[in-house]
């Protein structure tokens, strides 16, 4: 079955200092999602906020931003600041962080704590926003995975709903992996709950081989990678472009071009850490240059 959209997941405090401009620059990604903005109390100007998401609109591919809150007015006006910078294609509501700060003030994977609320608040949301503009990034459940069975229907129903980004485990399972079946079964039940709305599937899926399975046994419309990419940094190219660089080579275009947009130290240090390994001789080489 063919991958209809692959997308790279957001991941905090990695998206800066040039590392989009690198990134973009290598044609890595063809889409991105930024990392969450928190909306608490009023809503930054537009200026704060584009400050926020610059380096992802900086280059040309298209840009989906994330937000989290619990005030789904200042959500929306928020939102529809947003959208109207260059590239921005989409807003994303994070309902899946399992941050326990998070979920402690009721929003990100806590929005879960109450399922039978989820579709009403996207509702208010979307009344700023035009038609078409509004994703929701969900986990299976708060504890219990069958509490997708509550809000999943609801919210591809809601008609305000564009995608919905599954990530199959529940909010308090955190990290922890699940075994192959089980992240199949929860996946596939959730394509069928989503009705015709597309599930980008999430969770536990590092190489090509990995998406294709996926999206074959559950009929996903796409796939969300996050940090395996960032070990096989032409990984995300790869499911369209076989002759694209291997996993060595990518690596090593990718180190150019990071210290070409002029990252440096502990900031290149802990993107070669990601790369490598802390045990590789290409880090301590990277270490050593660096003058650690």
């Amino acid at each position: 079955m063919k991958i209809q959209e692959i997308w790279p997941g957001p991941m905090e405090g990695i998206g800066r200092n040039g590392f989009i401009r690198a990134a973009t620059g290598l044609r890595l990604v063809e889409r991105w999602m930024t990392p969450f903005i928190r909306v608490t109390g009023s809503v930054p100007a537009a200026g704060k906020l584009f400050r926020m998401v610059e380096e992802y609109l900086s280059g040309v591919v298209p840009v989906t931003i994330q937000i989290m809150g619990n005030d789904p007015e200042a959500l929306g006006e928020c939102a529809a600041k947003l959208l109207a910078f260059p590239h921005v294609e989409g807003i994303n509501l994070n309902c899946g962080c399992p941050s326990l700060r998070v979920v402690r003030h009721h929003s990100g994977g806590g929005m879960l704590r109450h399922p039978e609320k989820l579709a009403e608040f996207c509702r208010k949301i979307a009344v700023f926003l035009p038609p078409e503009k509004l994703s929701v990034k969900v986990r299976s459940g708060f504890e219990n995975p069958d509490d997708m069975e509550i809000f999943l229907p609801e919210l591809s129903e809601s008609g305000v709903i564009s995608k919905i980004f599954f990530h199959y485990r529940t909010v308090t399972e955190m990290y922890s992996s699940s075994p192959l079946p089980e992240r199949v079964n929860r996946i596939a039940r959730a394509v069928k709950l989503c009705g015709d709305v597309p599930v980008i599937a999430n969770g536990d899926i590092s190489s090509v081989s990995d998406g294709e399975s996926l999206v074959a046994a559950t009929g996903a419309a796409g796939i969300m990678i996050a940090r395996p990419w960032m070990r096989d940094p032409f990984l995300l190219r790869r499911f369209h472009d076989n002759l694209t660089a291997d996993e060595e080579t990518g690596r090593q275009l990718f180190m150019v071009e990071l210290r070409r947009e002029g990252i440096r130290g502990g900031a290149l240090i802990e993107l070669a850490k990601m790369l490598w390994g802390s045990k590789s001789e290409h880090f301590r080489q990277i270490m050593a240059e660096e003058g650690y």
